[in-house]
């Protein structure tokens, strides 16, 4: 099963203020749910079926997102780099759109941390560790 990627919802990613993820349709809270993995063998990380949902209005959207562990090589206001290994063992360097803190992204790359990103529909929306 193939889900396209969709540009509709890009707004959701962006910062306003201190808040993202924001529904489209109310500016209420979005909540994101990995439902399900999704067979792919061309794609170095699992990806997973994904609702994202809000709490306030009807909005709802099904795209994939998956996870990635690694470092902060670098960011703008826009996209973030980050270092990561490939299904071979190889490093990978992947840049996605992202709506990450300016200070947690700072603070990230300065101590080299290895953390885990959620990547919702090609957007870098949390860090989870």
């Amino acid at each position: 099963m193939t889900y396209k990627k969709t540009t509709v919802a890009e707004d959701i990613w962006g910062q306003s203020g201190r808040h993202s993820m924001t529904c489209p349709q109310c500016k209420g809270f979005l909540t994101v749910v990995q439902v399900e993995p999704i067979y792919d063998p061309d794609n170095a990380y699992t990806p997973y079926r994904t609702v994202v949902e809000c709490a306030s209005c009807s909005f709802r959207m099904v795209t994939e997102s998956f996870t990635i562990l690694g470092g902060i090589k670098n960011y703008d206001n826009e996209y973030i780099e980050i270092g990561s290994w490939g299904p071979s063992g190889s490093r990978v360097i992947s840049r996605f759109k992202h709506a990450i803190s300016e200070s947690l992204l700072d603070e990230l790359k300065k101590s080299q941390e290895l953390v885990e990103f959620l990547v919702v529909n090609d957007h870098v929306v949390q860090v989870i560790g």
